[in-house]
């Protein structure tokens, strides 16, 4: 079976490719910027924006089923949610059609719903109805915060407070987050791509347990053995802050979209996606404890 990953050399993407891999899938990949650094071994990579489709048939040239996991977390003057996630879906379900496609797994995000001001949970939920009335076999998957080895968010806060005496939390750090481990995510992909029975349901996907922001950086700071303070801000000083910052660096770790997407917060029960898909979900603390050297 052969699998086309759209997104594919992103955080979530590649270790999907690695994972489908591993299972024994031929696996080929989409990505909007190629980077000879990024691609996995053994897979081909096509250089395909869903904005700007050209290209897609020939990249779907035999493809059975395709992971769709391109989104943006910030906007761009040409990147915006509305074109990615809704015209970019709508690209490649009409390309999928042509090229008779037999299976569709969309990776959203957890909250995502028509009626949310967030636009970015609401356009994930504009791609979802897109996918649910295209006639493609589907399976849709929602994650929580997902985290791992080089994602945007864990990985900064890490290096921060190994450096830092005080890290900043751009919420009152009570807001309730359910962080789900990259690797879990990729496995329920993967198990999900052969499965009929998987076919038109919909998994919410979290860490065993809710956590409060603040808990996470307690996390951090103990797989880092960081004594830094954690120094929690009301959104009438936090908010500014993230604009000040996004205006002055380049690549912010967190931007103002970000920080209002992680303050909205997000819990569900995992229980039934970790039941179908055999997944062992494991605490943000144990998996950073596990990967993470500490500092002396």
């Amino acid at each position: 079976m052969k699998v086309l990953v759209a997104g594919g050399t992103g955080f979530i993407g590649s270790a999907i490719v690695r994972r489908a891999l591993e299972a024994g899938y031929r696996v080929a990949c989409l990505s909007r910027g190629v980077q000879p650094a990024h691609h996995p071994r053994g897979v081909l990579v096509f250089k395909v924006d869903l904005v700007r489709p050209q290209g897609l048939e020939r990249a779907l040239a035999g493809v059975d089923v395709v992971v769709h996991a391109v989104g943006i977390l910030r906007e761009g003057r040409s990147q915006t949610f509305e074109r990615v996630h809704v015209g970019g879906t709508a690209n490649l379900l009409d390309a999928c059609r042509r090229a008779g496609v037999a299976k569709l797994v969309y990776l959203s995000s957890l909250g995502a719903h028509l009626g949310r001001r967030n636009a970015y949970l609401r356009t994930k939920a504009e791609a979802e109805r897109l996918i649910e009335y295209s006639g493609i076999p589907y399976t849709i998957f929602r994650p929580s915060l997902v985290f791992g080895a080089n994602d945007r968010l864990v990985t900064h806060v890490r290096r921060l407070v190994r450096v830092a005496r005080v890290v900043p939390i751009l919420t009152t750090g009570h807001t309730l987050v359910q962080p789900i481990w990259v690797e879990d995510v990729a496995t329920a992909v993967v198990r999900s791509l052969d499965d009929p029975k998987t076919n038109g349901h919909v998994y919410e996907l979290g860490g065993p347990a809710p956590m409060t922001l603040a808990d996470l950086v307690e996390a951090i700071k103990r797989s880092a053995g960081s004594p830094a303070l954690s120094l929690p801000l009301p959104p009438a000083v936090g908010r500014p802050l993230g604009r000040l910052v996004q205006l002055l660096v380049d690549q912010p770790p967190l931007s103002t979209d970000q920080a209002a997407l992680l303050a909205s917060g997000g819990t569900c029960d995992p229980s039934p996606a970790a039941v179908t898909f055999g997944l062992r979900l494991r605490r943000v603390g144990d998996v950073l404890a596990s990967t993470s050297p500490r500092t002396r």
